[in-house]
């Protein structure tokens, strides 16, 4: 993958979500998702409800009911707490994902959420994001039957390690271009995410490349080499 197929997503993901608000919203809210990660039973529930469950969850489509759900969401994140806080600082770019420790807090946070009635795995992947961005990318069914995978945590290992392939991809030739600092910190000043208090993860950006070319079967534009007059 190149910076440019990066790039060119994120534009049109800008465009086709007006601006991603619900998202840029939640992630510059360093305080909330500091305490769900770190000390979720100090997250009240009805804020876990309004701003996971209602504000960012359900923007999916899955319309999951507030109440019992949400509460079974937010208890299980409670139950993975030790392996949620394990986690954190870890990057999807450079993790070792042959790490059996690494993969074991995976697996376990995964297969807590999916034990969670209706969530399915976009709404997994989605709630896993919220409590690492920078590790966790958003897998969807198109993109799941596209390369193969079945649901199980083993298989979001997998679509890790796709992603990551594609995140080194990306940086490698992003600095190759002679661009400054990284490709996340370049693409969410330029969007303007950051003047709004939110960087987008490396993680995000791959998670939008692959819904727009994959779930929405969008064509990546082709290079365009200008011609002499």
């Amino acid at each position: 993958m190149k910076f440019n197929d990066l790039a060119w997503a994120a534009f049109l993901h800008y465009y086709k979500s007006k601006g991603d608000k619900k998202y840029v919203k939640l992630f510059r809210d360093k305080a909330f998702l500091t305490k769900l990660r770190e000390t979720p039973w100090d997250v009240p529930y009805e804020e876990f409800e309004t701003k996971i469950l209602s504000g960012f969850l359900n923007s999916i489509g899955l319309r999951l009911s507030v109440g019992k759900r949400s509460g079974n969401i937010l208890a299980e994140i409670i139950k993975l707490r030790h392996h949620i806080s394990s986690l954190q600082g870890i990057r999807l770019i450079d993790c070792d994902l042959s790490n059996e420790d690494l993969l074991q807090n995976i697996r376990q946070i995964y297969t807590g959420l999916s034990a969670v009635d209706r969530l399915w795995v976009t709404g997994i992947s989605k709630i896993a994001h919220t409590l690492n961005e920078s590790l966790f990318v958003v897998l969807d069914l198109k993109i799941s039957k596209h390369f193969g995978l079945h649901g199980q945590a083993d298989d979001y290992i997998k679509w890790l390690g796709i992603a990551q392939q594609a995140a080194l991809e990306v940086t490698k030739d992003f600095q190759e271009l002679g661009l400054p600092g990284s490709p996340e910190v370049f693409l969410s000043e330029k969007l303007g995410h950051s003047n709004y208090g939110c960087q987008k993860s490396l993680a995000r950006y791959i998670d939008e490349y692959f819904w727009l070319t994959t779930s929405e079967n969008l064509p990546v534009p082709p290079n365009w080499v200008p011609t002499s007059p």
